[in-house]
């Protein structure tokens, strides 16, 4: 996409507002559709493409595989990136403090919680992305680099996120929690301790394409990709993204538990059946095509009917893990000044 188009498109999304949509209760729904309806975004549709032409030919997939396409700005340099470990709770947990020069003495502050947990995701792709988040944010983000399993599997990265947190919380008292995929997870499953325990209660949870259940039943409403409206033309790829998803929830799960035996419907682990009261102001970002998608709308509909402020912002053509789209879809960016709206 061209500067100008790129330009134009975002300026499109931004003037996107709130819709009707019926089966969703209690939320406030966004939709932020392509010109071209119910049609994945060429750049995506051309790496959904190659991913899966790489698996046929290596007999395999891996879990790692992601798009950096990471856009690139002077302005980001302003951004500054300290490392830090965080001594609490009897853990050592490292951690990035990231932030504008105007900002460093905000009381408001986000912890947020990295997806992608069979990889580093401090590295320079997702480092850009938390930059330009700091960039718009009149306050400090804290990223978290939760111990990885599954050497460290369940409940360590939640643990490790428990612990920044309260290190945090003694610092700042506007707190809010953010993360993608599975640390998404990973994070809703801190709040609810940190509830628990008396230590805070995060003021807002700004959740991209969020894990909310472990152990899905693939064949049940969470999975149902059929119900999800795309061209004709497209569908095959849909499907295709949707099998492989679950591969790769068979071996996350797997990986994240190491052979504990544990309930996997316990709320901690599957915040889908958590008290939904806890995760205040919740909102959720997620693509049309996400195989998460079905199971966030049900988790925003839980805390949205249980009284709780729910925002929703579903963005056409996009699937899992939109981000690494920076600076190709426009989507990607709105998607970081909707996630920051609320908070500025």
């Amino acid at each position: 996409m061209i500067a100008n188009e790129y330009v134009l498109e975002l300026q499109r999304l931004q003037h996107i507002g709130p819709v009707d949509i019926p089966h969703i209760d209690g939320v406030n729904m966004i939709v932020k559709d392509r010109l071209n309806a119910h049609t994945y975004d060429p750049q995506f549709l051309s790496s959904l493409k190659k991913r899966h032409s790489l698996d046929q030919k290596n007999g395999h997939f891996s879990l790692c595989d992601q798009d950096n396409n990471i856009i690139t700005r002077a302005d980001l340099d302003d951004v500054n990136v300290q490392p830090f470990i965080a001594n609490e709770m009897g853990r050592q947990v490292k951690f990035l403090k990231i932030y504008q020069n105007k900002v460093k003495s905000s009381d408001q502050a986000i912890i947020y919680v990295h997806g992608g947990a069979c990889y580093d995701a401090h590295n320079d792709g997702f480092l850009t992305i938390l930059k330009m988040m700091a960039n718009y944010y009149n306050g400090i983000i804290y990223s978290v680099d939760y111990h990885k399993y599954p050497n460290n599997p369940y409940p360590d990265a939640i643990l490790d996120v428990l612990a920044v947190t309260s290190l945090i919380n003694k610092r700042r008292n506007h707190l809010t929690l953010m993360g993608d995929s599975a640390g998404a997870g990973i994070g809703l499953g801190a709040s609810q301790l940190l509830n628990q325990l008396g230590i805070t209660n995060f003021e807002n949870h700004i959740l991209f394409y969020p894990t909310v259940v472990q152990g899905s039943d693939f064949k049940g409403p969470l999975w149902y990709y059929k119900k999800i409206a795309i061209n004709p033309n497209q569908k095959k790829y849909l499907r295709q993204d949707y099998l492989k998803s679950q591969q790769i929830d068979r071996i996350l799960t797997h990986f994240y538990l190491n052979g504990n035996d544990v309930d996997l419907t316990s709320p901690i682990i599957s915040p889908l059946y958590a008290d939904p009261t806890t995760f205040k102001n919740l909102k959720i970002l997620v693509g049309e095509f996400d195989p998460l998608r079905l199971q966030a709308e049900a988790f925003a509909e839980e805390v949205g009917t249980s009284g709780e402020k729910v925002d929703f912002i579903r963005y056409g053509g996009m699937g899992h893990s939109f981000l690494n789209y920076l600076g190709k879809c426009a989507c990607c960016e709105d998607a970081i000044h909707e996630a920051l709206k609320s908070l500025n």
